[in-house]
């Protein structure tokens, strides 16, 4: 059996990868950058903390490679980052840890690059396709796997957002008309499609598909019945609606749409006659097509949790943040200073030292409002909002109990509010 160091090993796709790979008897090691999570799923491998952006000495990929026989390369982010970022995550890295392959005499590079990125400029396509060419001219053996849309069980990034938009409501919209054709594969059969992969000598570039190809709105119709949801109209959302929300969801992290995401909306993502024949000279098996693999394993209420919570998640966040920032503005430049001052002076608070109490404390609402709203140390901002929210509540208990007999609640409010930012922490991860 091979040693394998596997990259970006929290991954949707790596963790399948390793789990398949684990089950084979392979000896894994695994980086990542959230390593310590990626520990406890799988305590029987060797975990070393990596960060794309940061390991940038081919010294580094040089002592992690000891004794590596094959490499496999899963790190990928589509979205929320610079396009610099971007480049060093997709290339700039991958071209180090590639160069430090040959350097240390490892056997062999397993890629997994991504369908259609020849057919897109965004930095996500354009990076991963010149890292893919790269790997290419290096006298090492290489296998490069694209594949379309993977789904499982679980779901992250594309899989996601169809499971979102085919949970909403009432309605799947559809950007476009939906007719763009995807081939979805199932991640277990990706997984054994690498497996395969490792055995494989020389230069292979193959698709990573399913056995059928599929428009958008078929999936995305066979994912509600799927989740048990009832029949929804289908509603034609025009593209340009679709890549104006796309723009403003460019500028903010764990957003459900993006630029990226929405251009690869806008090509069939589907493999070429001779690129299939590629693929079943390299496996022995049929990958199942989306709808048998789908309905192979029956969806459970956390799949409908997943589904109905996929754009109420940052819709809560966005609110909370609005909040905050809100209180902030308000507090400055709208409500009578008389007033506050005058509030501040029943607890206690001399003269001199209200003004400063008052523009502080508004400015740091405002601050974790902002912090909030782009996902800023999510879970430091969060439990920052609850802690100041308890004082408030406590202090305005002692020195103002009136205020739990107001008709709007004002110090009632917070109850709900600290729930729902608790909430918001325990679906801060991705992962």
């Amino acid at each position: 059996m091979s040693k394998i160091l596997i990259t970006g090993g929290t991954g949707f796709i790596a963790r399948q990868i390793i789990a398949t790979l684990v089950s084979e008897g392979h000896n894994i090691v695994a980086t990542a950058r959230e390593s310590a999570l990626l520990g406890r799923v799988f305590p029987n491998i060797k975990v070393i903390e990596s960060n794309f952006l940061k390991d940038t000495a081919i010294a580094t990929w040089i002592k992690r490679l000891e004794g590596i026989d094959i490499v496999i390369n899963c790190v990928g982010v589509l979205q929320h980052c610079a396009p610099e970022e971007i480049w060093q995550i997709h290339y700039y890295t991958p071209k180090l840890l590639f160069d430090a392959c040959l350097q240390t005499g490892v056997k062999k590079i397993i890629q997994i690059s991504a369908l259609g990125i020849d057919k897109h400029e965004a930095p996500y396509c354009t990076s991963k396709l010149a890292a893919d060419e790269y790997l290419q001219q290096l006298k090492i053996d290489s296998t490069i796997i694209r594949p379309s849309l993977v789904f499982g069980t679980g779901s992250y990034g594309g899989s996601s957002l169809f499971r979102g938009l085919a949970g909403l409501p009432f309605i799947i919209p559809l950007p476009g008309n939906g007719q763009k054709k995807l081939q979805p594969i199932h991640i277990e059969d990706l997984a054994k499609i690498v497996a395969i992969s490792l055995h494989a000598s020389g230069k292979a570039m193959i698709p990573a598909v399913g056995s059928e190809q599929l428009s958008l709105r078929r999936i995305l119709n066979l994912t509600r019945e799927w989740l048990g949801f009832n029949k929804a109209i289908n509603f034609k959302v025009p593209l340009s609606l679709i890549k104006a929300v796309a723009i403003l969801g460019n500028f903010f992290r764990k957003t459900p749409i993006n630029s990226t995401s929405v251009g690869m909306m806008q090509i069939d993502n589907v493999a070429k006659e001779e690129e299939l024949k590629q693929l079943q000279q390299l496996i022995s098996f049929q990958p199942r097509g989306f709808e048998e693999a789908l309905f192979s394993q029956p969806s459970q209420v956390q799949d409908r949790w997943h589904a109905r919570l996929y754009f109420l998640r940052p819709l809560a966040r966005y609110g909370i943040a609005f909040l905050w920032i809100w209180t902030a503005v308000v507090s400055l430049f709208f409500y009578p200073k008389t007033e506050s001052y005058a509030l501040l002076s029943h607890m206690g608070i001399t003269p001199f030292f209200q003004p400063v109490l008052l523009y502080m404390s508004a400015l740091l609402d405002g601050l974790l409002g902002f912090s909030l709203l782009f996902c800023y140390r999510l879970r430091l901002t969060a439990s920052l909002q609850i802690s100041l929210m308890v004082i408030y509540s406590l202090l305005i208990s002692f020195w103002l109990p009136i205020y739990w007999l107001e008709p709007f609640a004002p110090i009632a409010k917070n109850i709900p509010i600290i729930v729902l930012t608790l909430i918001i922490i325990a679906l801060e991860s991705d992962r």
